[in-house]
Protein backbone atom coordinates (compact mmCIF):
# COMPACT_ATOMS: atom_id res chain seq x y z
CA UNK A 1 0.00 0.00 0.00
CA UNK A 2 1.38 3.70 -1.01
CA UNK A 3 2.24 5.30 2.21
CA UNK A 4 -0.42 8.11 1.22
CA UNK A 5 -2.84 5.57 1.19
CA UNK A 6 -5.81 5.86 4.16
CA UNK A 7 -7.18 1.99 4.71
CA UNK A 8 -10.91 3.11 4.45
CA UNK A 9 -14.34 2.14 6.77
CA UNK A 10 -16.60 0.25 5.80
CA UNK A 11 -19.89 2.38 5.23
CA UNK A 12 -22.13 -0.52 5.76
CA UNK A 13 -20.61 -1.63 9.28
CA UNK A 14 -22.55 -0.86 12.78
CA UNK A 15 -20.80 -0.20 15.99
CA UNK A 16 -23.09 -0.55 18.80
CA UNK A 17 -23.46 3.05 20.99
CA UNK A 18 -21.16 3.13 24.10
CA UNK A 19 -23.69 3.82 27.12
CA UNK A 20 -22.22 5.08 30.38
CA UNK A 21 -23.37 3.65 33.60
CA UNK A 22 -24.99 5.96 35.74
CA UNK A 23 -23.55 6.80 39.00
CA UNK A 24 -26.08 4.81 40.84
CA UNK A 25 -25.08 1.35 38.41
CA UNK A 26 -21.29 2.15 39.26
CA UNK A 27 -21.93 2.31 43.00
CA UNK A 28 -24.57 -0.71 43.10
CA UNK A 29 -21.44 -2.70 40.82
CA UNK A 30 -19.30 -1.31 43.71
CA UNK A 31 -20.65 -2.94 46.49
CA UNK A 32 -21.85 -5.94 44.66
CA UNK A 33 -18.17 -6.76 44.07
CA UNK A 34 -17.64 -5.80 47.65
CA UNK A 35 -20.33 -8.32 48.58
CA UNK A 36 -18.73 -10.74 46.15
CA UNK A 37 -15.15 -10.34 47.74
CA UNK A 38 -16.02 -10.76 51.09
CA UNK A 39 -15.14 -7.25 52.35
CA UNK A 40 -18.95 -7.07 53.17
CA UNK A 41 -20.86 -10.74 54.96
CA UNK A 42 -23.60 -11.47 55.23
CA UNK A 43 -26.12 -9.52 57.78
CA UNK A 44 -23.09 -7.27 58.01
CA UNK A 45 -24.34 -3.76 58.48
CA UNK A 46 -23.46 -1.03 55.90
CA UNK A 47 -22.09 2.51 56.96
CA UNK A 48 -24.89 4.86 56.93
CA UNK A 49 -26.23 7.07 53.55
CA UNK A 50 -24.26 10.36 53.98
CA UNK A 51 -20.95 8.58 55.35
CA UNK A 52 -21.20 5.77 52.28
CA UNK A 53 -22.08 9.11 49.82
CA UNK A 54 -18.48 10.47 51.15
CA UNK A 55 -16.61 7.08 51.01
CA UNK A 56 -17.73 6.62 47.61
CA UNK A 57 -17.10 10.37 46.51
CA UNK A 58 -20.55 10.29 45.30
CA UNK A 59 -24.35 12.36 46.59
CA UNK A 60 -26.68 10.88 48.78
CA UNK A 61 -29.32 9.88 46.00
CA UNK A 62 -27.03 8.05 43.81
CA UNK A 63 -26.15 5.72 46.89
CA UNK A 64 -30.27 5.45 47.86
CA UNK A 65 -30.91 4.43 44.42
CA UNK A 66 -28.38 1.94 44.42
CA UNK A 67 -29.10 0.22 47.47
CA UNK A 68 -32.77 0.58 46.59
CA UNK A 69 -31.94 -1.76 43.69
CA UNK A 70 -29.77 -4.21 45.58
CA UNK A 71 -32.42 -4.58 48.26
CA UNK A 72 -35.08 -5.83 45.12
CA UNK A 73 -32.15 -8.24 44.49
CA UNK A 74 -32.27 -9.59 47.90
CA UNK A 75 -29.04 -8.75 48.49
CA UNK A 76 -29.10 -5.97 51.16
CA UNK A 77 -32.18 -5.37 53.19
CA UNK A 78 -33.36 -2.44 54.28
CA UNK A 79 -34.52 -2.22 58.12
CA UNK A 80 -36.48 1.01 59.03
CA UNK A 81 -35.14 2.50 61.96
CA UNK A 82 -31.93 0.65 62.22
CA UNK A 83 -30.42 0.81 58.53
CA UNK A 84 -29.23 -1.00 55.73
CA UNK A 85 -27.68 -4.77 55.66
CA UNK A 86 -25.94 -7.57 53.83
CA UNK A 87 -29.03 -9.56 53.41
CA UNK A 88 -28.01 -13.85 54.04
CA UNK A 89 -27.38 -14.61 50.74
CA UNK A 90 -28.76 -17.94 51.21
CA UNK A 91 -30.08 -19.25 48.17
CA UNK A 92 -33.76 -18.80 48.59
CA UNK A 93 -33.38 -15.45 49.52
CA UNK A 94 -31.51 -14.56 46.67
CA UNK A 95 -34.01 -16.70 44.58
CA UNK A 96 -37.32 -14.77 45.91
CA UNK A 97 -36.85 -12.10 42.88
CA UNK A 98 -37.29 -14.80 40.11
CA UNK A 99 -40.64 -15.86 41.84
CA UNK A 100 -42.61 -12.41 40.11
CA UNK A 101 -41.16 -13.62 36.90
CA UNK A 102 -42.43 -17.30 37.36
CA UNK A 103 -45.89 -15.41 38.25
CA UNK A 104 -46.36 -13.65 35.43
CA UNK A 105 -45.09 -16.18 32.75
CA UNK A 106 -47.25 -19.39 32.56
CA UNK A 107 -44.64 -20.67 30.03
CA UNK A 108 -42.27 -20.09 32.41
CA UNK A 109 -43.22 -22.57 34.92
CA UNK A 110 -43.77 -25.08 32.95
CA UNK A 111 -39.95 -24.75 31.59
CA UNK A 112 -39.08 -25.23 35.21
CA UNK A 113 -41.23 -28.08 35.60
CA UNK A 114 -38.92 -29.51 32.15
CA UNK A 115 -35.97 -28.56 34.53
CA UNK A 116 -36.92 -30.57 37.25
CA UNK A 117 -37.60 -33.47 35.37
CA UNK A 118 -34.25 -33.66 33.99
CA UNK A 119 -32.31 -32.72 37.00
CA UNK A 120 -34.13 -34.12 40.29
CA UNK A 121 -34.43 -37.38 38.35
CA UNK A 122 -30.33 -37.79 38.02
CA UNK A 123 -30.31 -36.30 41.77
CA UNK A 124 -32.76 -38.97 42.92
CA UNK A 125 -30.85 -41.78 40.74
CA UNK A 126 -27.69 -40.64 42.59
CA UNK A 127 -29.03 -40.33 45.87
CA UNK A 128 -29.51 -44.06 45.52
CA UNK A 129 -26.01 -44.69 45.30
CA UNK A 130 -25.11 -42.43 47.99
CA UNK A 131 -27.21 -42.63 50.64
CA UNK A 132 -26.22 -43.06 53.79
CA UNK A 133 -28.37 -45.77 56.22
CA UNK A 134 -29.17 -43.28 58.40
CA UNK A 135 -30.81 -40.54 55.81
CA UNK A 136 -32.50 -43.75 54.67
CA UNK A 137 -34.42 -44.32 57.90
CA UNK A 138 -35.20 -41.02 58.08
CA UNK A 139 -37.04 -40.95 55.08
CA UNK A 140 -38.90 -44.01 55.64
CA UNK A 141 -40.27 -42.51 59.23
CA UNK A 142 -40.83 -39.59 57.04
CA UNK A 143 -42.92 -41.46 54.03
CA UNK A 144 -44.79 -43.31 56.89
CA UNK A 145 -45.72 -40.14 58.91
CA UNK A 146 -47.13 -38.56 55.90
CA UNK A 147 -49.92 -40.79 56.04
CA UNK A 148 -51.31 -39.70 58.82
CA UNK A 149 -51.45 -36.04 57.22
CA UNK A 150 -53.87 -36.55 54.05
CA UNK A 151 -56.36 -34.70 55.64
CA UNK A 152 -53.92 -31.84 56.19
CA UNK A 153 -52.64 -30.16 53.08
CA UNK A 154 -50.75 -27.45 54.93
CA UNK A 155 -48.46 -30.49 57.17
CA UNK A 156 -48.34 -32.68 53.87
CA UNK A 157 -47.09 -29.86 51.95
CA UNK A 158 -44.15 -29.15 54.57
CA UNK A 159 -43.30 -33.28 54.60
CA UNK A 160 -43.20 -33.23 51.18
CA UNK A 161 -40.57 -30.25 51.32
CA UNK A 162 -38.63 -32.44 53.62
CA UNK A 163 -39.13 -35.52 51.45
CA UNK A 164 -37.52 -33.53 48.37
CA UNK A 165 -34.95 -31.83 50.42
CA UNK A 166 -33.82 -35.23 51.60
CA UNK A 167 -33.35 -36.88 48.77
CA UNK A 168 -31.14 -33.75 47.46
CA UNK A 169 -28.89 -33.96 50.20
CA UNK A 170 -28.72 -37.47 49.51
CA UNK A 171 -26.87 -36.94 46.48
CA UNK A 172 -24.10 -35.95 48.47
CA UNK A 173 -23.26 -33.70 45.05
CA UNK A 174 -22.65 -29.57 46.23
CA UNK A 175 -23.54 -28.34 42.43
CA UNK A 176 -26.65 -30.08 42.08
CA UNK A 177 -28.11 -29.72 45.20
CA UNK A 178 -27.62 -26.18 44.58
CA UNK A 179 -29.09 -26.45 41.39
CA UNK A 180 -31.90 -28.89 42.70
CA UNK A 181 -32.62 -26.88 45.80
CA UNK A 182 -33.24 -23.77 43.83
CA UNK A 183 -35.54 -25.31 41.00
CA UNK A 184 -37.90 -27.16 44.28
CA UNK A 185 -37.96 -24.09 45.82
CA UNK A 186 -38.94 -22.18 43.11
CA UNK A 187 -41.72 -24.76 42.38
CA UNK A 188 -43.91 -23.89 45.20
CA UNK A 189 -46.21 -21.64 42.96
CA UNK A 190 -47.10 -25.09 41.65
CA UNK A 191 -47.49 -26.82 44.88
CA UNK A 192 -49.44 -24.01 46.60
CA UNK A 193 -51.70 -25.11 43.88
CA UNK A 194 -51.88 -28.81 43.87
CA UNK A 195 -51.31 -29.35 47.21
CA UNK A 196 -55.42 -28.27 48.12
CA UNK A 197 -56.44 -31.73 45.93
CA UNK A 198 -56.62 -34.77 47.99
CA UNK A 199 -56.52 -37.04 45.28
CA UNK A 200 -53.22 -35.32 44.53
CA UNK A 201 -51.70 -35.73 48.06
CA UNK A 202 -52.44 -39.45 47.79
CA UNK A 203 -51.09 -39.67 45.07
CA UNK A 204 -47.86 -37.95 46.26
CA UNK A 205 -47.69 -40.25 48.75
CA UNK A 206 -48.00 -43.48 46.87
CA UNK A 207 -45.13 -41.56 44.75
CA UNK A 208 -42.94 -41.13 47.34
CA UNK A 209 -43.32 -44.80 48.54
CA UNK A 210 -42.11 -45.92 45.20
CA UNK A 211 -39.43 -43.40 45.09
CA UNK A 212 -38.08 -44.80 48.32
CA UNK A 213 -38.47 -48.41 47.39
CA UNK A 214 -35.68 -47.32 45.01
CA UNK A 215 -33.65 -45.71 47.42
CA UNK A 216 -34.42 -49.05 49.36
CA UNK A 217 -32.94 -50.85 46.76
CA UNK A 218 -30.08 -48.42 46.23
CA UNK A 219 -31.55 -48.83 42.43
CA UNK A 220 -30.27 -45.77 40.45
CA UNK A 221 -32.54 -46.23 37.11
CA UNK A 222 -35.66 -47.12 39.59
CA UNK A 223 -34.79 -43.99 41.62
CA UNK A 224 -34.82 -41.84 38.52
CA UNK A 225 -37.44 -43.33 36.37
CA UNK A 226 -39.81 -42.79 40.21
CA UNK A 227 -38.79 -39.62 40.45
CA UNK A 228 -39.82 -38.79 36.62
CA UNK A 229 -43.20 -40.26 36.80
CA UNK A 230 -43.93 -38.11 40.22
CA UNK A 231 -42.68 -34.67 38.59
CA UNK A 232 -44.55 -35.89 35.12
CA UNK A 233 -48.02 -36.71 37.12
CA UNK A 234 -47.95 -33.44 39.48
CA UNK A 235 -47.36 -31.12 36.01
CA UNK A 236 -50.30 -32.83 34.66
CA UNK A 237 -52.48 -32.28 37.29
CA UNK A 238 -51.26 -28.54 37.69
CA UNK A 239 -52.14 -28.15 34.24
CA UNK A 240 -55.62 -29.22 34.74
CA UNK A 241 -56.64 -27.44 37.59
CA UNK A 242 -54.62 -24.23 35.57
CA UNK A 243 -56.82 -24.76 32.86
CA UNK A 244 -59.76 -25.15 34.73
CA UNK A 245 -59.66 -22.13 37.18
CA UNK A 246 -58.70 -20.00 33.79
CA UNK A 247 -62.03 -21.35 32.33
CA UNK A 248 -63.86 -20.27 35.36
CA UNK A 249 -62.19 -17.02 35.27
CA UNK A 250 -63.27 -16.77 31.78
CA UNK A 251 -66.82 -17.78 32.30
CA UNK A 252 -67.21 -15.24 35.51
CA UNK A 253 -66.23 -12.51 32.78
CA UNK A 254 -68.49 -13.31 30.10
CA UNK A 255 -71.46 -12.81 32.69
CA UNK A 256 -70.42 -9.80 33.66
CA UNK A 257 -69.18 -8.36 30.60
CA UNK A 258 -72.10 -9.94 28.07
Amino acid sequence: MPPSAQPTIQTDMSFDPIVQKSIAEQVAQRLLSMIRSGLLKPDQQLPPERELATMLGVGRPAVREAIRGLSLLGLLRIRQGEGTFVGSLQTRELLEPLEMIIDLNAGTLDALFDARLIIESGVAALAATNISEAELQSLNHSVQAEAELLNDPVAFAAADMAFHEAIIDACDNPFLQSIAGSLYFLGKKSRSITSRIPAVLERSLQDHRTILAALNARDPQAAARAMRTHLSGVRATYRDVAKTESDSDSSRESLINP
